[in-house]
């Protein structure tokens, strides 16, 4: 996916956004995060923690700057997402911040409603 590709998804709105990641973690059966040396990257809002998630390696690594210039991005397979991440991440009081954009923006959601959704959008396929 080009740049230009993901800069027009970006300019969509979080909710368009989100169902976009969707469709694509279905699609291609994973979903991308950036890791650092301590694990995950992390981001807040209001108190709460949420790890950012990207439909494609090349929207992830846009966001390889800054405080994350130490990143990678780390593929997650759909069946361990769903075996381990959704689990782990609620036991560790964890929310997702989905396809957030260039001002870190993006519907926030738990790690069972995102389940949820998924399994939803899956059985509509």
């Amino acid at each position: 996916m080009s740049n230009l590709d993901i800069q027009s998804l970006l300019r969509l709105p979080a909710d368009k956004r989100y169902t976009y990641l969707i469709q694509q973690v279905i699609e291609h059966e994973k979903i991308w995060i950036l890791k650092g040396g301590s694990g995950s990257v992390l981001v807040g809002y209001d108190g709460q923690k949420s790890v950012p998630v990207w439909p494609h390696k090349s929207a992830a690594k846009m966001h390889i700057n800054g405080d994350w210039s130490d990143c990678s991005c780390h593929a997650i397979s759909l069946g361990d997402w769903q075996s381990r991440w959704t689990s782990g991440l609620t036991e560790d009081g964890l929310s997702l911040v989905v396809f957030m954009d260039d001002n870190e923006e993006g519907i926030i959601v738990s790690p069972e409603e995102f389940d949820d959704d998924l399994y939803m959008a899956m059985q509509a396929e």
